[in-house]
């Protein structure tokens, strides 16, 4: 192999290896943003939950009040 093509094979390799970094730092901070949306999200439905626990039964005998007899 001569000296040319080594230097083209590893030039090559860099590139292919720069970019597999790249990917792998974008795939991180995506995963990063999808972490802290599911955060989010939980404390979200820790807030929320337990007031609708408490309204649902309410509702669902309100609205059994307002059915049509079939």
């Amino acid at each position: 192999m001569e000296n040319e093509d080594l230097a083209a094979l590893l030039g090559s390799a860099q590139q292919e290896l720069q970019l597999l970094v790249t990917t792998m730092e974008g795939a991180a901070e995506a995963m990063q943003n999808i972490n802290s949306a599911a955060v989010r999200i939980n404390s979200l439905l820790d807030e929320i939950e337990e007031p609708l626990r408490t309204v649902l039964p309410f509702l669902a005998q309100a609205a059994q009040q307002f059915r049509p007899n079939s």
